[in-house]
């Protein structure tokens, strides 16, 4: 191809281009299988979570995602495409929603087609709706006053039901 440019160059510019493209293209689909990669090792090692599909199979998921400009009303069929979170606690949700939120995020932007630049900021949108939602419903952290009470809540409560038990 090289000398085939040097002599004719307004040729076959066609073909310098469709590889440049060609090496762009690889570029980018690396980089998705990379992070899909960390994804998988992240659900696997942080959540202990048993993924079955591979690093390419998640990245593939996530360039569809990506090129057919999923929006807010995929997240639910991109998560369980990806884990199946129905055994979790919230929290554990809660994780796997940011970490895909995550993985998402850092695609390059170059994969979204413009006019679908919208529909990836209501993916994101939605999937940190679904985080907070999820971290909502765990409960917080108590303070050692609120563990104090709740400890003299429940003797002060076994107590009445000890002497409920010695006037029957």
């Amino acid at each position: 191809m090289k000398s085939d440019l040097r002599k004719n160059p307004h040729r076959s510019i066609g073909r310098y281009w469709l590889t440049m493209s060609d090496a762009s293209a690889f570029t980018l689909v690396r980089s998705g299988i990379a992070i899909a990669d960390e994804l998988r090792v992240a659900l696997c090692d942080k959540e202990k979570l048993l993924i079955t599909q591979s690093s390419a199979e998640l990245a593939v998921l996530m360039l569809t995602a990506a090129e057919a400009g999923w929006g807010k009303g995929k997240v639910a069929h991109l998560v369980s495409q990806m884990v199946d979170v129905r055994k979790l606690d919230n929290h554990g949700k809660g994780r796997v929603y940011l970490l895909i939120r995550d993985a998402m995020t850092r695609l390059p932007m170059i994969l979204w087609p413009q006019e679908k630049m919208q529909m990836r900021r209501e993916l994101l949108e939605e999937l940190t709706r679904q985080i907070n939602l999820y971290q909502d419903d765990a409960p917080s952290v108590m303070t050692r006053d609120e563990v104090r009470e709740r400890q003299w809540r429940e003797s002060v409560l076994a107590m009445r039901q000890r002497e409920t038990r010695i006037r029957s």
